[in-house]
């Protein structure tokens, strides 16, 4: 596997990524269905996800029946949420440093993502860091706390959104390994997602849904987008 790192203040283009990582996952990947399962699973940020899943759902459950609003919100946060991936990306973990009065204004989330990019296929740069779920939960907490007669819906919507999370974990952690599942949504998802990685870097920003690259015209056709540096042919699987 690569050992290759960024800098803590340079985002690596594709052309540096296939520089310096074939574009193939290596030979220590998990290439069967058991070997995927187990990896992703032995990683916390997938259990944190599914054990807020679970509380969550039950005291969703004990808040009462389901109605209109629950089916209204689950609806609304399926829609926004392929744009909130979107926004994540561009804005948050592709953020460039800035100098401010003098010094270097940066964060860890786009340190973390800029290693992710210098070294793909290494897994420890793959899932949201545990900071992030901390930073979350609490929010999460306080919002409930304070949230009154609004507290049923919100878990609903709640639930929905970790729901899409723990997905997108999935669809992301596919990308960065040999295995997929056979089926036509996940070999789609993991391609496009190959292709930021490997062909440019300023494409494709969806992960787990590609609604907002289509609607906000990032997702062109591979074959009209020039590599960033490079003319070898992308490797599928």
């Amino acid at each position: 596997m690569s050992t290759t790192k960024a800098t803590d203040t340079v985002m690596p283009t594709a052309q540096e990524s296939v520089r310096h990582n074939h574009m193939r996952p290596p030979a220590t990947s998990p290439r069967t269905a058991a070997q995927a399962l187990w990896v992703f699973w032995s990683h916390p940020s997938p259990l944190i996800i599914a054990m807020g899943v679970i509380a969550v759902a039950s005291m969703r459950w004990q808040a009462g029946p389901m109605g209109w609003l629950d089916a209204a919100l689950v609806l609304a946060v399926w829609a926004a949420f392929p744009f909130n991936e979107w926004l994540i990306h561009v804005f948050i973990l592709h953020y460039r440093p800035r100098q401010f009065m003098g010094r270097t204004l940066d964060f860890y989330l786009p340190k973390t993502h800029r290693r992710h990019h210098a070294d793909p296929w290494n897994l420890d740069w793959v899932f949201v860091p545990r900071h992030v779920h901390a930073l979350v939960f609490v929010f999460v907490g306080v919002v409930l706390y304070f949230a009154g007669t609004w507290r049923a819906p919100l878990l609903t919507a709640l639930g929905t959104y970790l729901l899409f999370g723990l997905n997108y974990e999935w669809v992301h952690y596919l990308t960065h390994i040999t295995w997929c599942p056979p089926l036509a949504y996940y070999q789609r998802l993991v391609l496009a997602h190959r292709h930021h990685h490997f062909r440019n870097e300023n494409y494709w920003w969806g992960v787990s849904r590609v609604l907002g690259d289509r609607v906000l015209g990032t997702a062109p056709e591979a074959k009209e987008v020039a590599r960033s540096g490079t003319n070898r042919d992308f490797l599928r699987r």
